[in-house]
């Protein structure tokens, strides 16, 4: 799930009793978000998880666990029923301690939970709660991998350049599945179309006269 979509289409208004930058972390714990009319107090990752399931992204069973009985699919869902309920503690064990996430609008992974959970935190409470994922289609076969199409949705209206589709690996740990790595490619605001072809075409052509650069990517 991808950040460009919203900083690029939605400017959103925020206030915080305090601002802290610590690794990339914009908000204090005790602060709470001001998005429009309205106000979202902010959830302690320990909290304790509440009953809020998100009216686009449902899951088959209404606990929070992760455990074996739960499929790799259904792991998935309850991921994305956490970040559009804006409550990141029924997140917490649903990833890996040594989960890798690849949002490739960035230039670097996000390694390790404690990572991945403060750029979620930093997504979620940046953006209105009325911006929610919506799942348009999800694989269901296999039990230790699940890819996901999906786009964003405004008051139950589709958001612009929203479209995403993602991939994730999952391992069993401490009995339970777990997301042990992440992938999201988002739609591109910018469609170059044929444009993209020639560019290839040229790079190509660049690697076959120069192939040393080829060790620079």
């Amino acid at each position: 799930m991808a950040a460009t979509t919203i900083s690029s289409f939605l400017t959103t208004t925020t206030t915080t009793t305090t601002t802290t930058t610590r690794k990339g972390l914009l908000f204090p714990l005790s602060s709470s978000l001001v998005t429009g009319s309205r106000r979202i107090d902010r959830f302690s990752l320990k909290s304790t998880p509440t009953d809020n399931t998100s009216q686009l992204v449902s899951s088959s069973s209404p606990s929070p666990s992760s455990s074996l009985d739960s499929s790799a699919s259904d792991v998935v869902r309850k991921f994305y029923d956490g970040i559009n309920s804006r409550n990141l503690s029924t997140v917490v064990d649903l990833i890996a301690h040594d989960c890798v996430y690849e949002d490739l609008v960035f230039s670097q992974p996000f390694v390790g939970r404690k990572a991945i959970l403060e750029f979620f935190e930093k997504f979620i409470y940046t953006i209105s709660q009325d911006l929610q994922f919506a799942i348009d289609d999800i694989s269901g076969e296999d039990t230790s991998a699940v890819g996901v199409t999906w786009h964003l949705e405004w008051r139950g209206k589709p958001f612009p350049f929203s479209k995403g589709c993602s991939f994730y690996r999952l391992k069993v740990e401490d009995g339970r599945r777990k997301i042990i790595y992440g992938r999201d490619i988002v739609e591109p605001a910018a469609k170059p179309g044929d444009f993209a072809l020639v560019a290839i075409r040229s790079v190509t052509w660049l690697l076959e006269q120069f192939p040393q650069l080829a060790e620079r990517f």
